[in-house]
């Protein structure tokens, strides 16, 4: 295939590594959601087959497709739908209400089933969650009255890099909550929201996507890289146009490289005339607006040629302030890749 996405295996076992090393034996949550940020949920799982991890996802199917590919525990933290087949898989999920506990408890009577809750405590990012004090005593009850209990129990925070006080209140409200679990249920206690692994937050494991992947601490190291070809040489006469809706004009002849790989690939068509890709360690520039399928270059009076390669990303650090956007909204455009991703056992 032209079009290639490589996993430095290397980058992510040190990731993992340093990670843990902040741990202090506590456990860690690799979330994978989105086809694991864009990198592949498959290529990234077998590459940590052999590290001390658990995995977290975003909805059923996802889940259900991780379960193929790991003996692992599992945590869907969205909302599921068909609890039978997630219990049945020995998947843990996310409860997010007094209503949605009680259907479980009667799901796991009539069909006699154990379920693994994780209950989320909507400390300030209100989006999911309870956040009642009552309602939280209510579900003890029906738990103990089913004889069952809580396997999690975990906040998501919103505002970690970016407000200071508002991450102390829900560092507070979660304590406060944990504090009034049964101690007899042992509940795993954790947290999660960018960068909550580096903030002094007191849980049993800490969930974490973006530093795995590597971005948010200068000792990470970015894991996926992107690479493509020149698939085809046109020269363009002044005047000329380039690309969808005249989207560049050539001020002087020139000769333009196309690159199949376009925003159906995960290339921000907001990248169009921005955005520089290297070959043989020179940049060259994109010129009109990106496709669904590819995108062109200036390849200026350099001496290139058909088939030869080019690097289109190695950090997204380097791309998201071109889409004023962040790492992660780059790095999961790339989930519906259509190339091959290749693992480098580095």
């Amino acid at each position: 295939m032209f079009n290639k996405i490589f996993i430095n295996k290397s980058n992510l076992l040190h990731n993992v590594c340093y990670l843990q090393s902040l741990l202090e034996n506590k456990k860690l949550c690799v979330m994978v959601k989105a086809n694991a940020y864009g990198h592949g949920m498959q290529e990234i799982v077998s590459s940590l087959a052999n590290e001390d991890v658990c995995y977290g996802v975003s909805n059923e199917g996802e889940a259900i497709l991780l379960r193929q590919m790991t003996d692992k525990q599992i945590i869907v933290f969205g909302l599921v739908e068909n609890y039978i087949e997630i219990i049945s898989s020995n998947i843990d999920f996310a409860v997010f209400s007094l209503n949605q506990v009680k259907k479980v408890c009667k799901i796991c009577k009539k069909e006699n089933l154990k379920a693994n809750m994780h209950l989320c405590l909507n400390s300030g990012m209100n989006r999911y969650g309870i956040k009642d004090e009552n309602e939280f005593a209510k579900i003890i009850l029906v738990l103990k009255k089913h004889n069952m209990s809580l396997a999690g129990f975990y906040t998501h925070f919103s505002s970690l890099t970016t407000d200071e006080n508002y991450t102390e209140r829900q560092k507070r409200m979660f304590y406060q909550f944990v504090y009034m679990l049964p101690k007899e249920w042992n509940v795993l206690t954790h947290v999660g929201g960018g960068r909550s692994i580096f903030h002094n937050i007191d849980a049993d494991m800490y969930r974490s996507g973006i530093e795995i992947y590597g971005y948010g601490d200068d000792n990470l190291l970015p894991v996926m890289s992107v690479k493509s070809q020149i698939v085809d040489i046109v020269k363009v006469a002044e005047g000329e146009h380039v690309g969808y809706l005249c989207g560049y004009t050539a001020e002087k002849n020139m000769q333009v490289g196309a690159i199949p790989l376009g925003y159906g690939d995960g290339l921000p068509r907001k990248l169009s005339n921005k955005m520089t890709v290297k070959w043989k360690g020179k940049s060259l520039a994109n010129v009109g607006n990106i496709c669904m399928d590819c995108f062109m270059i200036d390849l200026g009076n350099n001496k290139v040629k058909v088939g030869d390669e080019v690097e289109i990303m190695t950090s997204a650090t380097d791309i998201a302030p071109l889409i004023e956007s962040t790492e992660y909204e780059v790095l999961t455009n790339f989930s519906h890749f259509r190339g091959e991703r290749v693992i480098l056992e580095i």
